[in-house]
Parts: C-alpha cells; sequence; structure tokens
C-alpha cells in the first residue's frame, strides 16, 4: 500500500504584529480573510514570544530552544551549521523547502542545509519611503512616516506574495514547505490608500499612558531620546491608525495567498500557520517600535493561527503556549521526529504550560552583542542609548502566568503586574509587602526554568573508539 503523503506546509509571518489588536480590542483592524481563516483554524490568542527582537525570537522558535541555551541574543548572530533548524529538519525529510522573504534566521552556511530556494524570481518595484521629517524635526525619530503615495506599492512584501503565488501554481512532486516572513507590520509607520484612511482614529483604544516611573530605565530613555514626550494624543492615535492599515494591508496579502491556495486545490491538503515574532509599542507607554529587554504584552504577545489537515479546530483557545512550540507542533503535523532534544511541545498534545517564559539583554563586557553605532536616521538612539549606559542593555529575564508577570533585572528594579487587576501593566507592585510572597514564588519558578532549560543533552549516544 502507499504511504500516504505528508501535508503541505505555509508559514505566513508578518513582523512585528500585536496579538491584542487582533483578539482583544474593542476596534480591531479589519482582517476578513484572517477572521474567515480563523473560522477554520485554531487562533492561540495567549502565544507569547521568547524574545523581544525579530533575529533571537527566531532562532528560538525555529529550534524550540530559549535563548539563554542557544546563545542568540543579538541580532547579529544566526544559526550555523552544526545548529539544527526546523527547515534543515523538513528538508532532511524529504520536503521542498522554498523561502521568500527577510533572513533573520540563518547563517549563509545554513541556507542551503535548510531551504531549497530562496532567489525571488519576482523582484519588488518600491522601497520604503524616505522619512518625511528633517533632520531636527521633533517627530524625525517618531517612526510616523504617514500616508504613501499612489495606491499600489509593489514593496518586497508584494514581491515576496507574487513569488509565492507562482510558486504555489507550479507542479509539486513533493510535499512542500513555504516559509513568507514578511517585512509589514514593522515600522515606522507607513501605509498607501485604501489602507491609510481605511480605520476611524476616534475608535480607537487609547494609549496605554507613559509611566516611566514603573518601568526600568529604558522606557523613560526611549520617550526622552526620540523626542517621544513631544508627541500629543491625537499623534500617538495617527501612529495607532496606520498601524491597523498596515495590518489591514498585510491581511490582503494574507488573502492571496489563501485563494491560491484554493484555486490550485492545494487548500486542503496544505496545513497553514499564521504568526509573528514579537509585537510594538505603537504609541503604548509613550514609546514607538520595541526594545531589547521591554517585555509587556504587546512585545511578547503575538498571535498564532493553525490549521492543519487531520487536525481538528478549536477555535479560539486561551491556553497559555510558547512560540518555541511552533517547531515540535509543524513537526507533529509533518509526522517528522525530531533529532535532538528541545523544550517545544506540540500544540496538538495534551502538555499544558502554567507560564511561559522571555529573555533579553546583554552582560556589561558583551560590546561584541551591541549594533554597530549610527550617526543619524531614525535608528541612531537605539544604537547610542546602550553605549552611552551600557546598564540600559542588562539581562532581564520574564515569567508570565495568567495572573502575574514577574520581570527579575539584577542590575535594576524588578517589576511585578497582577494582570488581572491591572492589565495595561501601569503599576509595579513588586515593592508592595503584600505581593513580596507572590514575588518570592515568581523568582522560584524562574530559577526552576533555568535549571530545567539550562542545556540540551544530544538523543544519539557516541561509541567509544578506544
Amino acid at each position: 500500500m502507499r504511504a500516504k503523503r505528508p501535508p503541505n506546509i505555509v508559514l505566513f509571518m508578518p513582523e512585528t504584529l500585536r496579538a491584542d489588536v487582533l483578539f482583544k480590542a474593542p476596534y480591531r483592524p479589519q482582517t476578513p480573510h484572517l477572521d474567515q481563516f480563523r473560522a477554520e483554524a485554531t487562533t492561540f490568542t495567549n502565544c507569547f514570544s521568547q524574545h523581544t527582537v525579530c533575529t533571537p525570537s527566531r532562532c528560538s522558535m525555529f529550534t524550540g530552544l530559549y535563548p539563554h541555551v542557544h546563545g542568540h541574543r543579538t541580532l547579529a548572530h544566526l544559526l550555523h551549521a552544526h545548529e539544527r533548524n526546523l527547515f534543515r529538519d523538513l528538508k532532511e525529510a524529504g520536503y521542498h523547502t522554498v523561502c521568500f522573504g527577510k533572513n533573520d534566521l540563518l547563517a549563509e552556511e545554513s541556507v542551503s542545509l535548510s531551504f531549497d530556494r530562496v532567489n525571488l524570481p519576482i523582484k519588488k518595484a518600491q522601497e520604503h519611503m524616505a522619512n518625511p521629517w528633517p533632520q531636527g524635526h521633533r517627530l524625525e525619530k517618531s517612526f510616523l512616516y504617514g500616508k504613501r503615495p499612489g495606491t499600489e506599492w509593489k514593496d518586497f512584501d508584494w514581491a515576496c506574495i507574487e513569488s509565492a503565488v507562482q510558486f504555489l501554481g507550479q507542479k509539486h512532486e513533493k510535499p512542500f514547505c513555504l516559509f513568507l516572513p514578511l517585512e509589514f507590520v514593522h515600522p515606522p509607520y507607513e501605509v498607501e490608500e485604501p489602507w491609510f484612511s481605511l480605520h476611524d482614529r476616534s475608535k480607537l483604544p487609547e494609549p496605554v499612558p507613559y509611566c516611566g516611573n514603573e518601568k526600568r530605565r529604558y522606557a523613560r530613555m526611549i520617550h526622552e531620546a526620540y523626542g517621544l514626550n513631544g508627541l500629543t494624543t491625537d499623534e500617538f492615535r495617527e501612529i495607532k491608525g496606520i498601524y491597523y492599515g498596515m495590518i489591514s494591508r498585510m491581511d490582503d496579502l494574507f488573502g492571496r495567498i489563501v485563494r491560491t491556495l484554493h484555486d490550485t486545490r492545494l487548500y486542503d491538503e496544505t496545513a497553514l500557520c499564521f504568526f509573528s515574532d514579537h509585537g510594538d509599542y505603537t504609541g503604548d507607554y509613550g514609546l514607538t517600535e520595541k526594545w531589547w529587554t521591554g517585555f509587556e504584552d504587546c512585545i511578547i504577545n503575538v498571535p498564532l493561527v493553525i490549521k492543519a489537515p487531520g487536525k481538528k479546530p478549536e477555535g479560539a483557545c486561551n491556553r497559555l503556549v510558547e512560540m518555541t512550540d511552533l517547531y515540535a507542533t509543524v513537526l507533529d503535523i509533518a509526522g517528522i521526529k525530531p533529532k535532538n532534544r528541545t523544550f517545544s511541545r506540540s500544540l496538538f498534545s495534551s502538555a499544558l504550560r502554567n507560564a511561559v517564559f522571555a529573555e533579553a539583554g546583554h552582560l556589561p563586557d558583551e560590546a561584541h552583542c551591541r549594533e554597530p553605532l549610527i550617526s543619524s536616521g531614525i535608528y541612531r538612539e537605539k544604537t547610542h542609548l546602550p553605549a552611552k549606559d551600557p546598564a540600559v542593555f542588562a539581562k532581564t529575564l520574564m515569567v508570565r502566568t495568567n495572573q502575574y508577570k514577574y520581570i527579575y533585572c539584577p542590575g535594576e528594579h524588578h517589576e511585578l503586574y497582577d494582570l488581572l487587576n491591572d492589565p495595561r501593566e501601569t503599576r509595579n507592585c513588586a515593592h508592595d509587602n503584600a505581593h513580596a510572597s507572590t514575588c518570592e514564588d515568581m523568582r522560584e519558578m524562574l530559577l526552576h526554568w533555568l535549571l530545567d532549560t539550562v542545556d540540551t543533552v544530544p538523543i544519539t549516544w557516541d561509541k567509544r573508539t578506544f
């Protein structure tokens, strides 16, 4: 009897996408294609990334290992040939693996080990907008760019999706894995019509107010160095409105993939996963973009929606999950056993988490981990702040349960948020006597987590030759 062919796999990953605006906000961006897909899939509304920056987050989700295990805590250090990853496992198991998008994951020697194809057959015709604000303008570093001219931008994301559509329309001799890591909805905040004007600014959620005294020093430093202390409430609303429009444009691209899967009759035999690597402040807490050691839910709570052949959709699932779980889940869908030990759990198993973890930061003498200094542009301050004050980059750990979030940073004050009574995380109660035992319990959870995940032992035993 002929063995059943494994399902195809499509991994659609917009960057910098918050889960709360999709699942929890009272006024949400218009995402008709994602909404339709969610009706046929399982949506994990409480999924959390393990790092707040793209490369370390992706290295974790595609290996099932935490940043402190594999040492990927920077933008510059990618997965090397001696390190296994999801795409290499799929390729070695007989999948045709293709990536159209950004490479924030693989070092040069690992690309051919993991992907059969990465070059875009269809090229972009447009770049991002230039910063509309001149040097010295109060909005220069705000990431608020505004409306793109025209109504169709054939940018990098457009080229990725058009290339994917072309690929899906071809004949496939083997099961395939198509990975689409896009640029949107990463700031700068810019989008063309009709997406720019799609959302009524007056209906958008109120930005979480600046509360720098409750946070560690990064909040005050970003707020002031980026000039965000000079933005008005309406300007912060405009940032959110553009961000919503960027999400709707991304949803339109996602719809193009879903329609193509239906048109090519691949939809029913394809597992489709929609997820992101981390979120974005979008004006909340008086901040924009992200920060390495900022662990607010708007940064670490990311969407994860999965449809897989033979797996019954559950609708909205509120249990705690991590993006590390993507690794084991996709291998489970493909029917592949992992070749190494990880901390990933298939979301189709009965294994439950009572807490999720994240981490970031560097030691004072890890100067090689910091980004090179940039003399101008919107990312100048991001590179200069750690050089001025290395402690703003201090190593930091986070543990989150359904009720509490605890952030441990020995170089600064700790943070504890009661998420049931303070879901916006504006009141740090780590130093309240009434919460002393809670802090102690959360530190104990961090200690056990570090002890349990400090390393991995290979699955195979070595033979002694003498």
